[in-house]
């Protein structure tokens, strides 16, 4: 269930989406997930090549993701909870995603884990190979 959508200076939206479940007995886990679709640009990226290479290694967007949450609530302070999760995202989180910054720098900051992410696969896969079990 969606709460909140923020928007951003930068035009991007946060959506908060409520993902709260039954923990045990009357005890709930309060969990509240900020996600936002970024589209790939190119001005995000070095040149052309860079860029191609993001978009054949993670697609037309990126996906930023924060989880809220708090376990073990009685079902009597959900929405207590709930309400100062999203107060405190909102304090907190609001300004720095709305630097102009922001978005540039976590699109080429989650190439870079691609990058990373694919070179260790690469090793082990030529380990692997080198070294048959």
């Amino acid at each position: 269930m969606i709460i909140e959508t923020i928007v951003l200076d930068s035009g991007h939206s946060i959506t908060l989406l409520d993902q709260t479940r039954h923990y045990f007995g009357g005890y709930f886990h309060v969990k509240v997930l900020a996600c936002c679709t970024i589209p790939l640009l190119r001005d995000y990226f070095e040149d052309d090549s860079e860029f191609n290479d993001a978009v054949t290694k993670m697609g037309e967007s990126v996906r930023f993701e924060r989880v809220l949450e708090k376990m073990a609530v009685p079902d009597s302070d959900i929405e207590t909870v709930r309400e100062q999760l999203t107060c405190t995202f909102r304090e907190t989180a609001k300004e720095y995603l709305s630097s102009p910054e922001f978005v540039p720098r976590f699109v080429r900051s989650e190439y870079q884990k691609r990058l990373k992410k694919s070179s260790r696969n690469s090793t082990l896969t030529s380990i692997m190979c080198h070294y048959p079990s």
